[in-house]
């Protein structure tokens, strides 16, 4: 299974230029800024280190042949050279060849004095492009689209041409291993796949291997491994990291990173170079899980096919950078490419430390590179020194605990324990030695230290009983182990105690918990305020629990010397408390309809209890007698209501005269009258009151209703007028009638009010 580890840059940061992913202790350099080259055009390169050059070929269009020193610099040319393309070091690396496909031939340079001494025809329209040696011999892939071939040139200078007796769609790509073999590949792209051969070459004797159709539409650049057993071939269309085996080219296993860019090498020892991405190259070992370093360009270069070349040693990997037309060719050079950056990560178990408090210090590793097998610790030494005002120079801790490698500790990590200054900084300087392709590192690791405060949680009952036993419980919560120091004071606040009043100290365990029993004798809200002092390591950290204290409920009542009330009259209200403890203050309250509720009276009941005051009332009214509670007592409020009944006044109009019936006194009309008139006043009255009128006729025995008007509203002055005809009326016989008044439904101010009979008769003709 693959551990996490280190995560490569996101292609964002790619495109922003950066210019290389390396860490703390890295020793790998890569210029900031690349090398331009002077030539229009850029097609292979080849690093000749024994005599400090590096060739560069710049295909159809240039003269020559560029030469530079291993470092890019000091730049000259190998005129005569028109249009040269592949190149190819001989196997004691005497000898350049140059492909010339304009000329039809290849060219043999003198690495010495960088003069040609052969030039080998190849035949008319051949246009030898990839070279290779393999085996002891030259090879060429040459022809034109339709049409290729593999030719060879022997040490006698004899050109030989269809080495392969297979067809070619195109002139094909040649590779062999970075140190002399007798292995070599061709490839050429067939449209939606690659054609691949291996074959074997000893002499001038070419005999394939394999050959097969790759999943490749987009063929620039492969090779061969450095001990030949395996292809890598980039496509970017479809990146792969899948290796092909050179024996039958079936896929066997796979590169530990994927082989996606334009162009890909591999140095002596088998350390490759190439990418998954686009902007980057990244440098990594065959088969170990992760990569060395990654090299980024400066937007808008990209890689060439055939931009990657290593030294012999393997200790610098040349890459070249190309604009989108594939001009302005750019050097840059990685030096100690296959040695992996490694960061140094580590801390305490938290931030701050307390002074005097216990901590576990830890370093551990990042880099690109995993463990390589059977490994399960970062190779190499690592020398932890801590500083602090005691030892400001610093004291080694000769045996720091190791952790192996595991899934949530890649590369293992190294640990020290120790107590903190009581004053002073703290810190640790690692030191990393690297081991093999691990580079060196080394940081100083600040470690705070300074008071801080802990955390603390209280758990305590919401309600409690008065004079009966209650606990609260808390913890003192630290980040990790801590010094024992300090304690936790209580102070209480009841409504006895309104400023609070200390119940001292609690016990402190060592788990940072503590409990305090109290028995509250004052009802209410009695709160708990715990205050841990921090002691000599920590600051001070505070905590406060309500509980709710029971109380008896009081005697109250508040009443009135009648229910119901004229407008103008005085109410007499009157409050009665019962038993308490320590208060004997009562307040009244009156509250109008539609009005707030004002204070009425205030103060101590009297020896009976009794607290008594007086008002006027114009509207139905809401009396309240609050008592605000005491050490044993709750408070408590209890209300009563009055009402206001208003006032009626009615009056018929044009009587001529009264008659009496019995004992009752009846009003005359006579018909030649017209009309009869009843008017009725309600004092007081209320917008969206209004009134009803009743007439009732008495026959067969008894009254029964004649008429009545739906409720209708006053007028603006309290009266309201309703008018008979008398003609309506049966001559000589008795009726009566009487109003009724409804307040409003909503927020009436008074009750409603029936007004009294008034009894009438109707005469007929006129009186006499």
């Amino acid at each position: 299974m693959k551990l996490a580890r280190y995560t490569p840059p996101t292609a964002a940061a790619l495109l922003l230029g950066l210019t290389t992913v390396i860490g703390p202790g890295a020793v790998d350099s890569y210029a900031a800024s690349g090398v331009p080259l002077p030539i229009a055009h850029f097609a292979h390169i080849v690093v000749d280190a024994p005599h400090g050059h590096l060739f560069i070929s710049g295909g159809a269009g240039t003269d020559g042949i560029l030469v530079t020193d291993l470092d890019g610099g000091n730049p000259t040319t190998i005129s005569g050279e028109p249009g040269a393309t592949g190149l190819a070091l001989s196997d004691d690396g005497s000898e350049l060849y140059a492909a010339l496909p304009g000329q039809d031939a290849i060219a043999a340079i003198s690495t010495n004095n960088l003069t040609e001494s052969a030039r080998y025809g190849t035949g008319a329209g051949t246009r030898p492009d990839s070279l290779a040696v393999a085996g002891g011999t030259l090879w060429f892939g040459y022809g034109t689209a339709g049409a290729g071939g593999i030719g060879s040139v022997d040490a006698a200078g004899t050109v030989t041409l269809r080495q392969d007796p297979g067809s070619w769609p195109a002139p094909p790509m040649l590779a062999t291993t970075p140190t002399p073999s007798g292995v070599l590949a061709a490839a050429a792209q067939t449209g939606d796949t690659s054609a691949v051969v291996t074959y074997r070459a000893e002499g001038d004797a070419l005999s394939r291997q394999a050959a097969k159709a790759l999943p490749v539409p987009d063929l620039s650049d492969f090779a061969v491994t450095a001990d030949g057993r395996h292809l890598a071939v980039p496509s970017g269309a479809h990146p792969s990291a899948d290796r092909y085996r050179t024996s039958d080219l079936a896929v066997d296993g796979r590169f530990t990173e994927f082989v996606a860019s334009s162009a890909v090498a591999v140095a002596p020892d088998g350390t490759m170079a190439g990418c998954g991405c686009t902007y980057a190259v990244q440098a990594f070992p065959e088969t170990v899980e992760g990569f060395y370093n990654e090299y980024d360009y400066e937007s808008p270069l990209s890689l060439p096919a055939h931009g990657l070349a290593w030294s012999p040693d393997g200790s610098r990997l040349y890459i070249v950078g190309v604009d989108a037309s594939g001009g302005t060719p750019t050097l840059r050079i990685a030096r100690n490419p296959e040695t992996a950056w490694v960061r140094l990560d580590g801390g305490s178990t938290t931030t701050p430390l307390a002074p005097g408090e216990a901590y576990a210090f830890r370093t551990g590793f990042q880099s690109p590179l995993d463990l390589g097998a059977g490994e399960s610790l970062m190779p190499g030494t690592v020398r932890i020194t801590r500083y602090d005002a005691a030892d400001p120079d610093g004291v080694l801790i000769p045996d720091p605990t190791t952790t192996r490698a595991n899934v949530a500790d890649f590369f293992g990590s190294y640990h020290v324990a120790g107590t903190a200054p009581l004053s002073g900084p703290l810190s640790f300087h690692v030191d990393y030695s690297g081991s093999g392709h691990y580079g060196p590192a080394g940081q100083t690791f600040d470690v705070p230290v300074a008071k801080y405060a802990p955390t603390m949680a209280l758990t305590a009952p919401s309600t409690a009983g008065r004079a009966a036993p209650t606990t609260v419980t808390g913890r003192l919560t630290w980040p990790h182990a801590h010094v024992t120091t300090g304690a936790v004071h209580v102070v209480k606040t009841d409504p006895a105690h309104t400023s609070g009043s200390s119940l001292g100290t609690v016990p402190l365990a060592a788990d940072g918990g503590f409990a305090f029993h109290d028995t509250p004798q004052v009802g209410g809200v009695n709160t708990y305020a715990f205050t841990y002092d921090g002691g000599t390591s920590y600051l001070p950290v505070t905590a406060s629990a309500k509980v709710q204290v029971s109380r008896a409920t009081p005697s109250l009542s508040v009443t009135t010397d009648a229910k119901s009330y004229h407008s103008g009259a005085t109410v007499k209200v009157t409050a009665h408390l019962g038993t308490t403890y320590n208060s004997r203050s009562v307040t009244l309250y009156d509250q109008p309809v539609g009005k707030s509720r004002t204070q009425l009276k205030s103060g101590k009941v009297d020896a009976h209890g009794n607290l008594v005051a007086s008002y006027k009332v114009t509207r139905n009214t809401v009396f309240s007698a609050a008592f605000t509670g005491d050490y044993r007592y709750a408070p408590r409020t209890v209300t009563t209501g009055t009402t206001l009944t208003p006032a009626v006044r009615t009056a018929l109009q044009r009587p001529l005269t009264t008659t009496r019936v019995g004992s009752t006194t009846y009003q005359v009309f006579y018909k030649s009258e017209v009309n009869m008139g009843f008017n009725l006043q309600v004092t007081p009255r209320q917008t969206g009151g209004c009134t009803t009128v009743y007439l009732e006729h008495y026959y067969s025995g008894a009254w029964h209703q004649t008429t009545s008007q739906t409720c209708v509203p006053l007028y603006s002055d309290g009266w309201y007028g309703y008018a008979r005809s008398l003609k309506l009326y049966t001559s000589n016989d008795h009726y009566r009638i009487r109003g009724h008044y409804t307040p409003p439904a909503k927020d009436a101010q008074t009750t409603g009010v029936w007004s009294q009979w008034t009894y009438l008769t109707v005469r007929p003709g006129s009186p006499s």
